[in-house]
């Protein structure tokens, strides 16, 4: 006989938030040599989202599932606007939670689809424990037991004398590539410049894959005196050279120079995702299943993107998501995901069991569960909806 829907233990009785710690001042502890030289410390502790941070979690019959970190913004949306209408969903039935009601009018922007997100991620979580099963095995099948990783080396100088000892670890390390930030110094040097600094850089990374990220710095100007530089250097894909999809960014497009353009972590509503997806606008999709609305969304992105001909590499922001739906995809959809070199290993630290990188490899999961339990800092929740 066909269980019903409160025997399933899926069934969300509560949503609680629970404080987690702050990201912490300064670099991680036991950087790699070559890192460290080189570092630039993380700007992210001064951002009160940074500072204190919070677990959601969904609370099951005789199980919860959870998701960290989120800024009191978010946690906030999540408590006000999403949380009544979540008590009473099965995660076992993630078709169904966006049509459960929300306690507000707004539902677009950065917050409203982190919290969004949040939500979608905790209840494939409890799903995942509950059923016994992996994210990946819920969300179609694993494809892959383990997923290549490039290394971000955003927080990294790219000027500094000793970087092109990072670009060669990086390629011993085994990592699927590395990817470069275009610093405000750099960029404000020129061309000439950029193409020094980062030619040392590629010569040093050998024959693996290289990418730069504009961080959205350059001027138009610097963007299209940049597209020569970059077409020498090889480059797998630009990220973000300026804002993506504004005229300047299709001026851009339009001076071709064979340079793939990369973008898609900061399209956080539908519509834009969709526009960037049909209308021509990149070359190489992004999404981050921790701001895009969820594991679901993200999937679906990624297939469409698949089918326009185009590869996604996950933003590294939420890495055990990305790192369940790269499982889930073959490594022509989804061929490596991000490992910020001196962020991830901070952001690890919320969790009981922090990933690391072997070989350049990452599971796809950690076993059953979409993350490891968040370190909870208090043994009271802060906010609780629902019994």
């Amino acid at each position: 006989m066909a269980r019903s829907i409160s025997d399933t233990g899926s069934v969300v009785r509560a949503v609680r938030v629970w404080p987690v710690a702050g990201q912490p001042a300064g670099l991680p502890d036991s950087l790699p040599e070559p890192i460290a030289a080189v570092a630039v410390p993380p700007a992210g502790p001064s951002w009160p989202e940074h500072r204190t941070r919070f677990a959601v979690e969904v609370v099951g019959d005789g199980a919860s599932g959870w998701h960290a970190p989120v800024s009191e913004a978010v946690a906030r949306l999540v408590v006000d606007t999403l949380a009544d209408g979540v008590v009473g969903h099965d995660a076992a039935a993630p078709r169904k939670l966006a049509y459960r009601p929300r306690a507000s009018r707004h539902h677009q922007g950065a917050h409203a689809r982190q919290a969004v997100s949040a939500v979608e991620l905790a209840c494939w979580d409890l799903a995942s424990r509950v059923s016994g099963r992996t994210v990946p095995e819920l969300l179609g099948g694993t494809v892959r037991a383990h997923v290549p990783v490039y290394a971000s080396a955003l927080g990294l100088d790219p000027a500094h004398p000793e970087a092109v000892k990072v670009a060669a670890w990086i390629s011993e390390q085994g990592f699927w590539g590395q990817k470069w930030p275009l610093t405000k110094e750099l960029l404000r040097q020129g061309p000439v410049a950029v193409a020094r600094v980062l030619g040392n850089l590629r010569e040093a990374a050998g024959e693996g894959r290289f990418m730069v990220d504009g961080l959205r710095r350059c001027r138009l100007d610097e963007a299209l005196g940049l597209l020569p530089v970059l077409a020498d250097l090889r480059v797998a894909f630009a990220e973000e050279l300026l804002e993506p999809g504004g005229v300047a960014w299709a001026r851009v497009r339009a001076a071709g120079a064979g340079v793939p353009m990369a973008a898609g972590e900061h399209a956080v509503d539908e519509h834009e995702q969709t526009r960037l997806l049909t209308g021509g606008a990149v070359d190489v999709w992004q999404t981050d299943p921790g701001w895009s609305g969820g594991l679901a969304r993200s999937l679906h992105t990624v297939e469409v993107a698949a089918d326009l001909g185009m590869p996604t590499f996950p933003h590294g922001d939420r890495l055990w998501a990305a790192l369940a739906l790269a499982g889930a995809c073959c490594r022509d959809k989804v061929p490596a995901v991000e490992w910020h070199l001196t962020l991830e290993p901070l952001r690890q630290r919320v969790f009981t069991d922090p990933g690391a990188v072997e070989a350049g490899m990452l599971p796809s999961g950690p076993g059953i569960g979409l993350a490891p339990t968040p370190v909870i800092t208090s043994p009271l929740p802060v906010w609780t909806v629902g019994s």
